[in-house]
């Protein structure tokens, strides 16, 4: 889905966001383009941020904040010092 409530009012933003919830608890896999990081932890098991064309970071949604999200989505890089754990990571 690229994004699926670009555009859309709160009301019909939470509608998409139910029925994907609803999918996913159906055992459907969805991969979900979204600029909005509300809407990525809030539905998304993982997160794989793309800078440039090319993906710097892939990781389970609970190992990074938004801050870190934000820092590889502009810098192409995480924070200094940071280390996810790697259980779940993709690598």
């Amino acid at each position: 889905m690229d994004e699926p409530t670009a555009a859309l009012g709160p009301a019909e933003t939470a509608m998409v966001g139910e029925l994907i919830k609803q999918l996913r608890q159906e055992g459907v896999g969805i991969f979900l383009i979204s600029h909005d990081l509300h809407d990525v932890f809030d539905l998304c098991d993982r997160v794989v941020v793309m800078n440039r064309g090319v993906c710097v970071g892939s990781h389970r949604i609970e190992t990074v904040s938004k801050d870190d999200i934000l820092s590889l989505i502009i810098k192409g890089a995480l924070p200094e010092g940071w280390h996810p754990r790697t259980e779940g990571a993709l690598q």
